[in-house]
């Protein structure tokens, strides 16, 4: 083939993109034992929670170390918990004191300084054996600190209230109400709650915990165009502020081979609009991914950009209302053969480090890290460190 012809064989590569390029990962990724779901920025990387039984509940995770580690903050000795706030990071863990093991939350804000909270006496000890439903759960928040144990909310304003939160109704027909939302953000008094039941949907909520007689809200399933909520009753992955007042919620599903994907805003005077909405091939709402995708999360950095994770796609930046791809990656190309199955990676969660660092949390492939030099990112797996 002479070198016209070789030319124009690569402008078609090219044009059709099916030129190669250098990989991402310079290592093929291993099977982890084990699951990796929210990163929170924290320093130069992320806190990651773990689900592994013999790591750490809530480990961190940098681009220049290839394993997760433990981590020390004063007045905690073992992290349970960790959420973002506006002044920074909230941390819930357990600390001795002389014999005994008391709950401690601790704030730290961009700059590093720590503030530790008190705790009232109902939440400050943990009878017997730890179990994951006896933790009390950060929520995150713009505003107060708060913690979530059962069906109760418990926050910190001048000092601290609790308010018993009403049953969920089922306002649909697949929705199961029975356990709490995975996603959770306090927004002033308004607490907003995101539900995921994988294929069987999801539903996202809110309640005014200012009003002894509120009941719960349903924002989703609405109608096209209808600014009091969001379309679809699909599942919620993140739920966010960048900015106090204003709502981001990211839903969306890839099972069977079918994909599924929204991206909502609520603006500071409460209405809410859709930038994205789809399944399979059909798009609608104001704006389109590069090309059709699940949504797996939504993140910020700490200028408050807004980042999309989309599994096929990789991950999005969000300028002006159109979407730049900022790392080209699909998500789900990762595997590993076990014998009798084989595991597909399946990204769950998005985070920004304050250096601008990019972690992608998965189910069984650890946490996925990539980092930029020049005009180049390179990636790495991050494995899940046995820490007990």
């Amino acid at each position: 083939m002479n070198l016209r012809s070789q030319l124009l064989v690569a402008l078609f590569l090219i044009g059709t993109g099916l030129a190669s390029s250098a990989p991402l990962f310079s290592e093929k990724i291993a099977y982890q034992e084990g699951s990796t779901q929210q990163v929170v920025p924290f320093r130069d990387g992320v806190l990651v929670e773990c689900d592994f039984y013999a790591a750490e509940p809530v480990m961190y995770a940098q681009f220049d170390r290839k394993e997760t580690s433990a981590i020390k903050i004063d007045g905690i000795q073992r992290l349970l918990d960790v959420e973002r706030s506006s002044e920074g990071v909230l941390l819930f863990g357990l600390n001795e004191i002389g014999d005994q093991v008391t709950c401690a939350l601790v704030r730290e804000s961009a700059a590093g300084g720590r503030t530790i909270i008190d705790l009232p006496e109902g939440l400050r000890h943990l009878k017997g054996e730890i179990q994951y439903s006896d933790i009390p759960r950060l929520i995150a928040t713009n505003d107060a600190a708060a913690l979530i144990l059962g069906d109760e909310v418990h926050w910190l304003d001048k000092a601290w209230h609790s308010r018993k939160l009403p049953k969920v109704p089922q306002f649909y027909r697949e929705f199961k109400p029975e356990t709490f939302g995975g996603a959770r953000f306090l927004d002033g008094t308004t607490l907003y709650a995101g539900w995921d039941h994988g294929e069987w949907g999801g539903m996202l909520a809110a309640i005014d915990l200012s009003d002894e007689d509120a009941k719960w809200l349903h924002l989703s399933g609405k109608p096209p165009g209808d600014d009091s909520g969001i379309p679809q009753n699909n599942p919620v992955h993140s739920i966010i502020s960048p900015k106090k007042g204003e709502i981001w919620v990211a839903t969306g599903l890839a099972h069977m081979g079918g994909t599924w994907r929204g991206l909502h805003h609520r603006d500071a005077a409460g209405k809410w609009h859709t930038l994205i909405d789809g399944d399979f091939e059909d798009d609608r709402g104001s704006t389109k991914l590069p090309s059709p995708s699940s949504i797996q999360g939504i993140a910020s950095d700490s200028a408050g950009q807004i980042y999309v994770l989309a599994g096929e796609v990789g991950v999005i930046r969000l300028t002006k209302g159109r979407m730049d791809p900022l790392i080209e990656h699909n998500f789900f190309d990762h595997s590993s053969d076990r014998g009798d199955y084989t595991v597909g990676c399946y990204p769950s969660a998005l985070g920004i480090a304050r250096n601008g660092d990019v972690f992608v949390s998965t189910n069984s492939f650890g946490v996925l890290a990539f980092h930029r030099e020049a005009d180049r990112w390179t990636a790495r797996q991050i494995e899940i460190k046995k820490e007990r």
